[in-house]
């Protein structure tokens, strides 16, 4: 069994309470979907709320999280030595659970403007690159990709379950488009449309092949 955990925001509270359920049920692996926060101020806590686990936490980047750090890694990285805690780079393929996972995080900020205004946190390596869409295809190639673990969901996905006037209350206009629901609509299509679970929406939607996971939702698959 593996657990997905969606966006957390930096609150190690909630890891811990999902580290503990996962020890409960003995899961292979837990798996954050991005927007894991994990930030220079609050490394300690992560430490210590992974130091004595003996299920691997694994996460990927979103669009609020120290993106330069982590996009630098190329093969999934331990942070410390004695933690439990892996970042997965974007375009990582690995076997868990006798099933072969791909991964890809990343998503824009509908409210960078926002942000950038009020001097908070935001990223200019958010965002997928070519580069990072061509390590997936060349690291899934040939292989049957089982599950497809993504920050940003599908564009279809999006469209489908969101209504575009959502994104007036962040400043921007109507045909404000975030590039990487169409990157990860292309990555779904093309390995074959996978079961797809992704995050970043803070709304838990339901679909026959796709799922979005809320803030903080833990879910096993």
């Amino acid at each position: 069994m593996i657990l997905l955990l969606g966006d957390i925001h930096g609150n190690w509270t909630i890891l811990e309470k999902a580290l503990g359920y996962a020890h409960e049920v003995g899961a292979t692996a837990l798996i954050q979907v991005g927007d894991f926060g994990l930030f220079p101020g609050n490394e300690k806590s992560f430490y210590m709320t992974t130091e004595y686990s003996q299920v691997p936490v694994y996460f990927i980047d979103g669009n609020h999280d120290d993106c330069t750090r982590w996009t630098q890694y190329t093969t999934v990285t331990q942070l410390w030595d004695g933690a439990n805690l892996w970042y997965i780079p974007r375009g990582t393929v690995m076997d868990l659970d006798e099933r072969t996972v791909a991964f890809m995080g990343g998503a824009a900020s509908i409210d960078k403007g926002m942000r950038e205004m009020y001097g908070w946190h935001w990223d200019e390596k958010e965002n997928i690159n070519s580069d990072e869409i061509n390590c997936l295809i060349t690291n899934a190639n040939g292989k049957k990709i089982d599950l497809l673990i993504t920050h940003c969901p599908p564009n279809s996905v999006i469209e489908k379950h969101f209504d575009p006037k959502n994104k007036l209350r962040f400043g921007v206009g109507l045909d404000w488009t975030d590039p990487n629901q169409q990157i990860i609509e292309n990555i779904w299509v093309d390995l074959g449309k996978p079961n797809i679970y992704s995050g970043h929406m803070h709304k838990k939607i339901v679909g026959e092949n796709y799922r979005i996971l809320d803030i903080n939702e833990l879910l096993a698959v």
